[in-house]
């Protein structure tokens, strides 16, 4: 109500303006007009149109014909040119993050938003609770909405696609962040590859070469399959180096104590753990200081949870550190790229990770 209002208030303030805008309209529906007409049409005094009329021929919006009769003006379609080489401005982003209990997916967002903010554009948040079927109705939401585009951090690479398929069919542009998701038109990860490796060489050399490693593995997408890729990839290097357990997590804290409660289950036991995040890297090590046992436990994220952790010196050794933040202005980007129809090479974009251990901690900025 209030807007209404002020819109009238300010149409009021600037009557010839109004009336201005009033000949154009009417000069565009009836495709030309005499003096007479409009003043008829209209409801105004031929004397106060002729003014207007004059103005607007003399700012080539509109145009005198030999007859007397008002057409538009060059101006008007040099002002539509114009208007049609501009971009169409991306108003809603619909966002669905695998949780918002997670430190990096709250600072993902934090990222996605900012970047939203500065394009003027609206983020509608959807938290799936690491449920698929959560996750693939919000996308069926966005759809419904008819948002401009979508920015998913998917539960399930594989099995987000029967809902990605939709959006796609609605030509809503998809952009798959922190990990990949089978239909997206684009995707920003951090190259987990790398990580992984990074983790495998550090872990490796720790151990001199020779030892039992174990991997706290994670939930089916690619951001977790591509850690693992690159840490068994690193370890060809080192043939005395053997995987003895790989148990499966689910990315929690709580997981990563349930993880230290299988493995060490069994004998022998791992030298060294490779944990495929922070928070589970922090159940791993809660579980071990409550048994007194000094493993050396590795993980990727390099979250400000972590870097305590390093810096106290207990069982956390090595984070590979990811950006969030930037992760979700680059799929902003994207997204207003693929909205605007510009075209993106690559699809794929990766950033890359940095070992992060007691020798560096004073030079690396964590996030969350």
């Amino acid at each position: 109500m209030a807007e209404d209002e002020t819109a009238g208030d300010a149409r009021s303030r600037v009557p010839a303006v109004t009336r201005a805008i009033d000949v154009l309209d009417d000069v565009a529906r009836n495709g030309s007009g005499s003096l007479a007409e409009l003043a008829r049409r209209l409801g105004l005094p031929k004397s106060t149109l002729l003014g207007i009329c004059q103005s607007l021929v003399e700012e080539r919006l509109l145009a005198k014909d030999s007859t007397g009769r008002y057409r538009l003006g060059l101006a008007v379609a040099e002002l539509a040119a114009a208007r049609r080489l501009e971009p169409p401005r991306l108003g809603t982003i619909g966002v669905t993050v695998q949780n918002l209990s997670n430190p990096f997916f709250i600072v993902e967002l934090q990222g996605i938003c900012a970047a939203a903010a500065d394009l003027g554009s609206k983020v509608l948040v959807r938290d799936a609770q690491q449920d698929i079927d959560i996750q693939c109705d919000h996308l069926d939401e966005f759809v419904d909405l008819r948002v401009d585009a979508i920015i998913v951090d998917a539960v399930n690479s594989t099995d987000i696609g029967r809902a990605l398929k939709r959006a796609r069919a609605e030509a809503i542009p998809v952009i798959a962040v922190n990990v990949g998701a089978t239909g997206a038109d684009a995707t920003v990860t951090t190259d987990n590859v790398q990580a992984g490796q990074a983790i495998g060489r550090f872990l490796a050399r720790r151990l001199n070469g020779r030892g039992r490693i174990a991997i706290v593995d994670g939930l089916p997408v690619t951001a977790v399959s591509d850690r693992i890729t690159g840490f068994i990839s690193a370890l060809r290097d080192f043939p005395r180096i053997v995987i003895s357990h790989r148990t499966a997590g689910d990315h929690s804290r709580a997981g990563g104590i349930r993880a230290v409660q299988e493995i060490f289950a069994d004998d022998p036991r791992p030298e060294a753990i490779f944990a495929i995040n922070d928070p589970t890297a922090e159940g791993v090590v809660a579980a071990l200081t409550q048994r007194h046992l000094s493993v050396p436990v590795a993980s990727v994220d390099g979250s400000a949870s972590a870097v305590r952790a390093i810096t106290a010196d207990g069982p956390l050794i090595a984070s590979a550190a990811q950006s969030p933040a930037e992760l979700g202005r680059l799929a902003v980007s994207l997204a207003a790229d693929l909205h605007a129809g510009r075209t993106i090479h690559p699809r794929i974009r990766l950033l890359p990770t940095t070992l992060i251990t007691a020798d560096n901690l004073q030079t690396y900025q964590a996030w969350g």
